[in-house]
């Protein structure tokens, strides 16, 4: 998850989103193969990247820790990898501001000192038999100038691979969270493949994972060119329903503070706008269809997010590049009987498409594990694994 500058994209993106997936979700809107020609398929299914993604089924984010800014930073101790593992969780994905710990050009030499940083996540999940992806994340002067950036991100990939190279292949790189702005999936495609040809060089059977442009988003995975790696798997985000899932969130604009929702909907009491809020005309469309619909059509409920999850499984299938689900959750601003229902029915879908999935995150403002009581969320543990730990 990208914090900075998020409040216009996020309301263009999520609306644009509605709209181009109601009818996924409706049944009327079928997969069919449009990557560039260049994007090729793999016929075989028993690739390494498919034999890798058997690590990544049910993972947890370290969310507003290596990559946050002064003042959001959580800590994460060691016992909390050995409560991770015991909780149920396979995987942990750690989003590091690598950026942060360059050098000046040309060399952008990295700090040891987030090497030391990462060393400590790295070293005790792989202890306690959790696989670990390791990603650039919040890197913004990428997104803003992709190309003019480049030199620096291929030499940091240059560096954590080098550092790296002898570390089991339980540890996974991601190239980049959440490509946006002006870095489009187009103009990540060659990008990405120039960072994946420096860190073979050094690395020739770790696993990558790579992100399309949109924020990770699934409409993206049609503009995506990836060479002839079979040990790549892609990886995508989703939130929706967006309105539910960042409810009251501080970094979102005024179309989704309004709080209240639940999920599934219809509620049993309708939702009453806050008209302090000053709701737009679709605002107060949506809050009407989510007091009104039945919960088959209702666009708080498995409607919002069964269609993409469909198809990122037919896409996967195709071209042969298996898909993870980096980033899902649910603000705590929602109430806990309607978080456990989301996780729960959004676990499910993916589960049934197999679809490894990530959520966002371990102790942070969409938390599954609450340090005060040393102990999940409420109705979380069941909502994701079904049985007590």
């Amino acid at each position: 998850m990208n914090r900075t500058n998020l409040i216009g994209t996020i309301i263009v993106v999520a609306l644009l989103n509605v709209s181009a997936w109601n009818a996924r979700a409706e049944g009327t809107k079928v997969f069919s193969p449009s990557n560039p020609p260049a994007m090729k398929p793999i016929a075989s299914h028993k690739t390494p990247a498919y034999q890798a993604a058997k690590r990544f089924k049910h993972g947890v984010n370290l969310g507003d820790y290596l990559e946050a800014g002064n003042g959001w930073g959580v800590k994460v101790s060691a016992a909390e990898f050995a409560e991770m593992k015991k909780q149920g969780f396979d995987h942990v994905r750690v989003p590091i501001a690598w950026h942060r710990y360059v050098g000046r050009a040309p060399e952008f030499k990295l700090s040891p000192e987030i090497f030391a940083k990462v060393d400590f996540v790295v070293t005790n999940a792989l202890a306690n038999k959790l696989a670990v992806i390791i990603n650039i994340h919040h890197f913004n002067e990428l997104d803003h100038d992709p190309q003019g950036a480049t030199d620096e991100f291929l030499a940091i990939w240059r560096q954590i691979a080098a550092y790296y190279k002898a570390y089991p292949k339980a540890l996974t790189f991601e190239l980049d969270n959440e490509p946006h702005e002006n870095a489009t999936t187009a103009l990540m495609n060659p990008i990405y493949a120039r960072a994946i040809s420096e860190i073979r060089k050094s690395n020739p059977h770790r696993t990558l994972f790579v992100e399309p442009a949109g924020w990770g988003g699934i409409d993206e995975l049609n503009k995506l060119v990836l060479p002839p790696d079979n040990n790549v798997i892609v990886s995508v985000h989703c939130y929706d329903p967006f309105f539910f899932t960042h409810q009251g969130a501080g970094w979102v604009g005024a179309d989704f503070k309004q709080t209240g929702f639940q999920f599934p909907g219809p509620p049993g009491k309708p939702l009453v706008p806050d008209m302090k809020l000053e709701p737009k005309n679709y605002v107060l469309a949506r809050i009407e269809k989510y007091n009104t619909l039945p919960r088959d059509q209702n666009p708080s409920s498995p409607l919002a997010f069964t269609g993409k999850l469909k198809f990122i499984h037919e896409w996967s299938d195709y071209y042969g590049r298996p898909v993870h689900l980096g980033e899902f959750g649910a603000y705590i601003k929602a109430d806990p009987q309607s978080r456990a229902n989301f996780y729960g029915a959004f676990r499910r879908a993916a589960e049934a498409e197999n679809i490894g999935w990530c959520i966002w995150d371990w102790s942070a403002n969409f938390r599954y594990w609450d340090k005060t009581r040393n102990e999940p969320m409420p109705g979380l543990h069941d909502a994701l694994f079904g049985k007590t730990p």
